[in-house]
């Protein structure tokens, strides 16, 4: 490879990019938004000798050019991307260039619809608690580019998170130990269908070889039945079956059986809300037994785990009415772990940008939701979907909304944001509107406490 194009100006391009140089490539990055950051982000890789186009030149961008790496967020429909599909230039993935230079023996990589974060630093913690050397990047927010490039340790673990996005253009991505925590339907609006998401979460699977670790969620029968394409040794976990061999509960314990090994951790002191879903969980303790770690490390670890931001997380409280942060739940299932979690009605906050999800599911949970709010793109077809079954209340933004939910709540109920949808119509990501709903609350708590001081 003497020389290669970056398709997008964010952490994934600029990564890849110095990466790319670090290697010897000859690097040009093209992007289409010219603002504050992008120049600030193009002057720092021109010092390391990497070109920079604004703009669409495609044609004269693409010349000479032995392979394209495209940034996750970069549509598939892109013009650039078909131009090189004409031209017969290679397409690779930010995760397709990064992986090339991490031994694989090393490589643990987590995919799902929901829950990889949490269990991305479940496993690295588990590891750094255990004395091994290791590592975190891809979609946990340190692209995988980054880590690589930093990477000196032969023997230290790389943990990834890889998403949907990252995968369709990874071709030979293989880790030592592949994941799927569960699939249900998400980023419609840029799959053509749920069997095409499935196919895409699946296909490292295909690529593993035997010595390899498959870790598959039981409960669920299109990842089940994953274990057929895949040389791997699969190690199953289960929320509803007790298994002869893996990871499942029996009544209050979590029970892992190993060859001969039996093991259990008792569920008693664990708070599971903080772990948004047992699939983590479970999915945790079968990476244990992969990798050896004693039993006494994997109770500490999960026993003494902090949540991280924007999943369940508790906020303020005003006037007895608890608010809590669940930006990150963008789809259907992650909605439904936190209602599950629910122990009585809440006043829930939804919306967004839609990306073709069906709500109606709400309806299921009419004993859970004791008002819907909602704003954003996807409201109104919100409201049409539910409101013959929940009360209902559209507003213009996240001041609106939170000011509105705190309006019907009474003293003892809480507030959640658990939007269901995309950020992206109002905000950067899924953190930012964390960050927004957060001002907001804490904006309406000064107001009240200072009304009452006068």
């Amino acid at each position: 490879m003497r020389s290669a194009l970056v398709v997008g100006l964010g952490r994934s391009g600029k990564e890849a990019a110095l990466l790319l140089r670090q290697k010897g490539v000859g690097v040009t990055v093209i992007e289409r938004k010219k603002n504050f950051l992008t120049l600030k982000k193009a002057a720092q890789l021109r010092k390391y000798g990497v070109n920079v186009v604004f703009g669409q030149e495609e044609e004269t961008v693409l010349k000479d050019k032995d392979v394209v790496v495209l940034s996750p967020g970069v549509p598939r429909n892109s013009s650039i991307i078909e131009k090189a599909k004409a031209l017969s230039i290679p397409l690779i993935s930010e995760l397709e260039l990064a992986w090339r230079f991490i031994p694989r023996k090393n490589l643990i990589a987590v995919t799902g619809t929901n829950g990889k974060t949490t269990t991305c630093f479940l496993f690295y913690k588990l590891l750094k608690e255990s004395g091994f050397p290791v590592q975190i990047g891809g979609n946990v927010g340190v692209p995988l580019s980054r880590v690589a490039r930093f990477l000196q340790d032969s023997k230290c673990k790389v943990v990834t998170e890889v998403s949907s996005f990252q995968l369709e253009e990874s071709k030979n991505f293989a880790p030592h130990i592949y994941c799927i925590l569960n699939i249900t339907p998400d980023h419609l609006d840029r799959h053509s269908s749920f069997t095409e998401y499935v196919e895409i979460k699946s296909r490292p699977l295909g690529r593993m070889k035997r010595g390899d670790f498959a870790i598959l969620n039981y409960d669920q029968p299109h990842v089940r039945a994953l274990e057929k394409i895949t040389k791997a040794k699969v190690v199953f976990f289960s929320q509803k079956e007790k298994l002869s061999e893996g990871v499942f509960i029996d009544k209050d314990r979590i029970v892992a059986k190993w060859g001969k090994k039996k093991v259990l951790l008792f569920l008693d002191n664990l708070y599971l809300c903080k772990f948004h879903s047992l699939d983590n969980l479970l999915c945790t303790v079968a990476f244990s037994l992969i990798e050896g770690i004693g039993f006494e490390i994997v109770g500490d670890v999960l026993f003494n785990y902090k949540p991280l931001p924007h999943r369940q997380q508790f906020i303020a409280e005003i006037e007895e009415v608890k608010f809590f942060d669940d930006s990150k739940a963008t789809n259907q299932a992650a909605v439904e772990n936190f209602l599950k979690c629910s122990a009585k009605p809440c006043i829930l906050i939804m919306g967004g940008k839609d990306k073709g999800g069906d709500f109606s599911f709400l309806k299921n949970y009419s004993d859970k939701i004791k008002t819907l709010v909602v704003m954003g793109e996807a409201a109104e077809r919100i409201k049409k979907q539910v409101e013959d079954t929940l009360q209902v209340k559209i507003c213009k933004g996240m001041r609106e909304a939170v000011r509105v939910a705190f309006s019907v709540a009474q003293k003892g109920d809480f507030i959640a944001l658990s939007p269901g949808c995309a950020s992206f119509d109002e905000f950067i990501s899924y953190r930012h509107r964390g960050r927004v709903f957060k001002k907001e609350v804490l904006k309406l708590k000064g107001e009240i406490e200072g009304k009452k001081q006068i």
